[in-house]
């Protein structure tokens, strides 16, 4: 049986199709189709694509559907803007889509699991290579003091808005230091963002801008894009969001921290209430992947 809840700080982000804080989202609007009750029937791949393409406001396309578990249809879907990162929602009826992870009982997220049955994400790395790799890939760190652990954000991403809206005060203060690795796949400015950031002299503060002057209402960081792109930054942060892909799910923010007093670290998709506190209490990052101490 599964469970129709959704994890903890996964939600819905601006673009469709693209995992933010756990697993799909496919626009804001789609929360208002979330199933409420209903009898599993068949519907067409033709209903299905109508109603991404309705709630997505056409952002989204369906490229085809499989049979899903407890009568759910599960969805393939990409940008409608061309051809980028394919995902996974769940259709009931062919009336409603559901969002975020689809759970059993046991606790497994059967949304990922079927990401990877149709191959969209790749085995996910260790983590303790993911951390070496993470620190080795380019972009910034933040803070001078404190615990280390690395992030990926993408700077269209409201909940990695809201992520550095908590983190940065806690960095100049002292009490945590982050790396920052940025990825762009949300919207078709995420990238050119991204790569402008990056080929600033001072990435972070110019990151610091894009949050100072994000648009929460359309989801939209306020960095413009430089007219011109440095080809090889551009590259960089391709190989960002590549690497992202490889820690299980294409999400932002996505942590990779030391807590618990554990030799090796723990990956996050997304940020639980309290958890900077906890990173700030815990070991950092070492260079090998491994946590401090």
């Amino acid at each position: 049986m599964i469970s129709r809840k959704v994890a903890q700080w996964t939600t819905l982000s601006a673009l469709g199709g693209f995992f933010v804080l756990g697993a799909i989202s496919l626009t804001s609007s789609f929360a208002s189709a979330m199933a409420q009750t209903a009898s599993p029937t068949h519907a067409s791949n033709g209903s299905y694509a109508t109603l991404v393409q309705k709630l997505s406001h056409g952002e989204v396309r369906l490229l085809n559907t499989f049979p899903g578990p407890d009568g759910l249809t599960g969805l393939v879907v990409e940008p409608s803007y061309g051809p980028g990162h394919k995902d996974i929602a769940w259709g009931l009826d062919g009336k409603a889509l559901i969002p975020g992870p689809v759970l059993n009982a046991q606790g497994q997220n059967l949304t990922l699991l079927a990401m990877q049955a149709q191959h969209l994400v790749p085995k996910p790395l260790a983590s303790g290579v993911l951390a070496k790799r993470m620190l080795e890939a380019p972009g910034f760190t933040v803070g001078t003091k404190g615990p280390l652990f690395t992030v990926f954000l993408d700077p269209n991403c409201i909940f990695c808005h809201r992520f550095w809206d908590d983190a940065y005060p806690l960095a100049e203060s002292g009490k945590i230091r982050f790396k920052v690795v940025p990825v762009g796949f949300l919207k078709p400015s995420s990238l050119p963002k991204a790569v402008t950031i990056l080929m600033q002299k001072d990435p972070a503060q110019a990151w610091a801008q894009n949050e100072t002057k994000f648009d929460v209402a359309n989801e939209e960081g306020g960095i413009v894009p430089a007219k011109t792109l440095d080809p090889k930054i551009v590259q960089e942060v391709v190989a960002n969001t590549k690497l992202l892909a490889k820690s299980g799910e294409v999400a932002t923010p996505t942590i990779v921290a030391c807590v618990n007093g554990q030799k090796a670290p723990q990956v996050f998709h997304g940020m639980a209430l309290g958890m900077l506190q906890d990173l700030a209490k815990g070991r950092s990052l070492t260079g090998t992947g491994t946590c401090e101490g």
